[in-house]
């Protein structure tokens, strides 16, 4: 085999698998390796035959071979991180709910991560994962995947500015989607708990912790499902700016 499309596709495998490893559910510590791994190997094969990275040349060191490798390596995860950024703000907005309804001190496990995490950000969670895949999220990950070998082969120098700009403006718009997915609940929690305030001024007698904790998770309950079309629509409108950014990450 020539060594350059050896090489070549050598570059493609670790960028894909960092990629994977970063994204969403292709990172699930539940996900069987050999899936991830046939998964990279498909990926790795189709774009060698496609990209021809074969064109690169082979580096007469070791040192310079494994910086080349270690490039590719940040690029994926980079690729990876920008799809999952978005979906976490959906647990910081469902944390945000959990903590004002008192539903903080719940926990259930996440599959996907393999961590705990409060009941409300593993719901929203999830809704953000369905609408990711019925959006062709995936798909278009790996769009993205390919088109950044045709903007720019290598991550380098030229490539940094707009990668800190694209970045920083995502963290800033997965934060403004937390705010926007819980402000409904967080908004009506502090109502509820100006009212009680005035309850306990006006009846002292009357255990407010007692009659609070209850009453704020029922109406949190119901401002959160009568605002879950509002969620499903700002979890989607999160998902396509993500992936919109995800599309000019890497454009010089």
């Amino acid at each position: 085999m020539n060594e350059a499309l050896l090489y070549g596709f050598l570059l493609v495998f670790v960028r894909a698998s960092a990629m994977l490893l970063a994204a969403p559910i292709f990172g699930s510590a539940q996900l069987p390796v050999t899936v991830r791994t046939y998964t990279t190997l498909s990926i790795a094969a189709a774009l060698t035959m496609v990209l021809r990275p074969d064109k690169h040349v082979v580096p007469p060191d070791l040192g310079a071979m494994v910086l080349a490798l270690a490039g590719e390596a940040a690029a994926g995860l980079l690729l990876g991180m920008f799809v999952n950024l978005v979906l976490q703000g959906t647990q910081v907005a469902g944390a945000l709910i959990d903590l004002q309804t008192g539903l903080s001190t719940s926990q259930v496990l996440n599959p996907i991560s393999g961590v705990s995490v409060t009941v409300i950000s593993q719901f929203k969670y999830m809704l953000a994962i369905v609408l990711f895949l019925v959006m062709n999220g995936h798909h278009r990950m790996i769009e993205a995947f390919a088109a950044s070998y045709t903007t720019v082969p290598r991550l380098g120098t030229e490539t940094l500015p707009n990668l800190l700009k694209n970045l920083t403006g995502l963290l800033s718009g997965t934060f403004v989607l937390a705010l926007q997915i819980a402000l409904p609940v967080v908004g009506v929690s502090l109502v509820v708990d100006a009212a009680l305030g005035l309850v306990n001024k006006a009846v002292p007698q009357l255990n407010v912790i007692q009659v609070g904790l209850p009453a704020k998770l029922a109406v949190g309950l119901i401002v959160l499902g009568v605002s879950l079309p509002a969620l499903g629509s700002g979890v989607l409108s999160g998902v396509e700016h993500g992936l919109d950014a995800l599309g000019r990450v890497f454009r010089p």
